[in-house]
């Protein structure tokens, strides 16, 4: 009778592993290019045994310390700041992945060498993780860039992600891209708004902006920057895959915008928001037939924001939040939480409502 119960429990511990095995929200792969790595100066975090990470060369898990292995790095990056704001409230967290700085999203394609870091990593210590982080599109900003084809990139390789691991329920966090201030990166704010529409029609996604973070040089972040980035991102975790509904979390999201009848000024509408902080005219902008309208005032509600434009409106038009290539990006909401770049068409009628709406997975609409 005794064993009998010994094999009924262990039977019953074999299935509870397996169960929890197919879908571990304690166990993140890390993945992108040269923000992914991690290019801040040192010293990161301090080591928290409750955060691990994967050591491709030893085979070993050992206590997560920037540099991280396997991430192409000699700095410190945004992981070890996300995971140990999560463990604390979620439990212990251990990672893996591989990242290689410079390189566009076809490096990931499958055979080339992104695909060959990448792959086996997950295959040998990445079955049944929950979470895929990944911070990528520097190097597809060129001129032209075609946001749609970046849309169907994205589209293509979290599938392949997400098959690895076996698990078609992974949350993929995109990382929006930061500012850049290097001039030719004409590009950011087309791949900005691909990174965004991704998420918006992922149900299994959410939207982290690195923008409005201090930056060490023309494109990455510093090591200020990184962690505040990688505080929020542990707050998009621990409310949207950790369920800790207490967390205040996403920031605000550009939803609506409607323009006046004398076609003089737009109201625009913030989800996910109960007071807004930070705002700046220079981070608005209009697109209309005629070209860009640059905002010259911006008086903030609750969760709205009255525009006054340079010049008379043209519909067709849509607002840009976080207009420009290195925009100020200063939006807030009462957490402290930042607002992606959205890029939205204008509407004529009513003018929305200033109260809170939601926006789950911090992209909108």
């Amino acid at each position: 009778m005794h064993r009998l119960r010994y094999l009924l429990c262990l039977t019953s511990v074999l299935i509870s592993v397996k169960a929890n095995a197919d879908d571990n929200p304690q166990l993140w792969i890390l993945s992108g290019q040269s923000n992914a790595c991690g290019r801040a100066k040192l010293p990161g975090p301090a080591p928290d045994e409750r955060v691990t990470m994967f050591d491709p060369k030893t085979g070993e898990f050992v206590v997560a310390q920037d540099p991280l292995p396997g991430m192409g790095t000699t700095g410190t990056g945004p992981w070890v700041a996300t995971a140990q704001a999560v463990a604390p409230l979620a439990g212990d967290i251990t990672m893996l992945g591989y990242a290689n700085g410079g390189k566009p999203i076809s490096f990931w394609h499958p055979g080339k060498p992104g695909y060959v870091g990448l792959m086996p990593c997950i295959k040998r210590a990445g079955q049944g993780a929950g979470v895929f982080l990944w911070y990528q599109g520097e190097n597809n900003s060129a001129p032209g860039t075609s946001g749609a084809q970046y849309v169907k990139e994205l589209q293509e390789h979290f599938a392949r992600v997400r098959k690895a691991a076996d698990n078609p329920e992974m949350l993929v966090v995109v990382v929006q891209l930061g500012p850049a201030t290097k001039p030719g990166n004409s590009g950011f704010m087309t791949l900005r708004e691909a990174q965004r529409q991704y998420v918006a029609d992922d149900p299994r996604a959410i939207l982290v902006p690195a923008l409005g973070r201090t930056l060490k040089d023309t494109v990455h972040l510093d090591n200020a920057g990184y962690r505040e980035l990688g505080g929020e991102i542990g707050r998009a975790l621990l409310r949207h895959r950790f369920g800790k509904t207490d967390i205040a979390w996403p920031g605000p999201v550009l939803d609506a915008a409607v323009i006046a009848e004398d076609r003089k000024s737009i109201v625009a509408h913030f989800a996910e928001v109960e007071e807004l902080a930070g705002c700046d005219a220079a981070d608005f902008a209009l697109i209309d037939e005629e070209g860009t309208v640059r905002c010259t005032m911006a008086t903030p509600g609750k969760t709205t924001v009255t525009l006054i434009p340079e010049r008379v409106v043209r519909l067709p038009a849509r607002l840009i939040y976080a207009f420009g290539q290195n925009p100020k990006a200063s939006l807030v909401d009462e957490a402290g939480n930042r607002a992606p770049a959205v890029q939205i068409p204008v509407t004529t009628g009513e003018a929305p409502e200033d109260v809170p709406t939601a926006a789950a997975n911090g992209a909108g609409k």
